[in-house]
């Protein structure tokens, strides 16, 4: 089976999915796809909508992170990512939509795009009034997230890690590129949680190539 992901390495959705690959123990090949702009006419033949990642899978397309993500799972199933038991598999997909709708389009993306995009590949400062918008909404999600992690257990949903873990562990890279790493003191839970996602051979990997990418641009990098 040979993969090619589209999209920049740059994305909590690329990035989740190649984590996945590399999780699953395939390998791939990058495609960049740089979403900024008018989409290239060429790429909206194959992702209709201009969104990234796009997975090829031997010459056919799947253009969303989910749907690839489904199809990997059941082509190569083990390990796992997605839970045999129905309810446990339907609060995964509600946890990864929350961090998706809640962490990322309302704190992450905001802090990211302003912080990291804009003054490193655009050449704008930083808006401060979305910048701190995104700021007020950073506890209400935190505290959630916080809320959901077992006493006992690694992941989000106990012993097995899942998509969600991916899901969190590709947005709050972000959140280091950002400046915004999760403060231990007030959520203790969260903050270990990512340290445990980011030590993963999957997430180290990923790590080093944004690295050589941007180097000490972004704070994830500043000695």
């Amino acid at each position: 089976m040979q993969l090619k992901v589209h999209g920049t390495i740059f994305s909590p959705w690329v990035r989740r999915l190649m984590v996945l690959i590399e999780e699953k123990g395939l390998s791939f090949e990058h495609v960049n796809v740089v979403p900024l702009g008018d989409p290239d006419p060429d790429y909206l033949k194959i992702s209709p909508l201009g969104k990234v990642p796009l997975l090829e899978v031997d010459g056919r397309y799947l253009p969303d992170s989910l749907a690839a993500s489904v199809f990997l799972d059941s082509a190569v199933p083990s390990p796992r990512f997605f839970p045999e038991d129905g309810w446990q598999r339907a609060w995964m997909l509600w946890l990864c939509d929350f961090i998706g709708a809640g962490v990322f389009s309302k704190v992450e993306a905001p802090l990211f795009i302003q912080r990291f995009i804009n003054p490193n590949m655009l050449g704008f400062d930083p808006d401060p009034v979305i910048v701190q918008d995104a700021l007020d909404k950073l506890p209400y999600h935190f505290d959630y997230l916080e809320s959901q992690l077992p006493e006992a257990g690694p992941f989000m949903m106990g012993v097995e890690i899942c998509l969600v873990d991916l899901t969190a562990g590709s947005v709050f890279i972000n959140m280091l590129h950002a400046g915004e790493p999760v403060d231990a003191k007030q959520w203790p839970k969260l903050a270990a949680y990512i340290d445990r996602l980011l030590a993963r051979p999957s997430f180290q990997n990923r790590l080093s190539v944004e690295r050589q990418a941007v180097g000490d641009r972004s704070p994830a990098f500043a000695d």
